[in-house]
């Protein structure tokens, strides 16, 4: 694997310091990234996060609302807290209810076949430096034949190995309106 996980132990001072630059940026992703929902971790979500291994993680998101045939555009923030750089990063994003199943393997295959499944970044995936934040942004376009309802998109961060099993890293769940 490209990164070994381990764990941090983190000062009350470290971990102040950190949550404070995380809420820096995402104040900074408010501003900049006019979408109609957007989400974000709390400073108790950052202290927990904290306390798993030293590995990247989804830190906010924004997203819009639309009409059949329209496009969901999603923009997704993964931070890395560790001293680490890691390499190989992707994101994929599909629509399926898979969130709240525990199980990496069904929570990957809970897809509503309707909706494409994206991928990013291109080839070799994304590098992410020490201490630091990446943006994602994909546009997810909705057939023009679903149901006007709510829809649930997914999100997760994982690792390749190009050789070997890859690394499942972390998730998340955006819901949005078809209308």
């Amino acid at each position: 694997m490209a990164n070994e996980s381990k764990k941090r132990d983190w000062t009350p001072a470290e971990i102040k310091e950190e949550v404070r630059n995380i809420q820096k940026v995402i104040e900074e992703q408010k501003r900049k990234v006019k979408y109609e929902h957007f989400t974000s971790v709390t400073p108790e979500e950052i202290k927990e996060k904290l306390k798993r291994a030293e590995i990247p993680w989804i830190f906010h998101q924004g997203w819009n609302s639309t009409t059949p045939g329209g496009t969901v555009n999603y923009h997704l923030g993964i931070r890395n807290s560790t001293s680490t750089k890691f390499i190989w990063l992707f994101a994929h994003v599909w629509v399926g209810s898979g969130n709240i199943d525990p199980i990496v393997g069904t929570f990957l295959l809970n897809v509503d076949t309707r909706f494409p499944r994206l991928t990013q970044p291109k080839f070799t995936g994304l590098t992410l430096n020490p201490n630091s934040s990446a943006f994602l942004n994909f546009s997810l376009k909705v057939p023009s034949t679903v149901e006007k309802t709510n829809y649930l998109g997914n999100s997760c961060l994982m690792q390749f190995n190009w050789h070997d099993v890859g690394t499942y890293i972390d998730r998340s769940v955006f819901v949005f309106a078809v209308s």
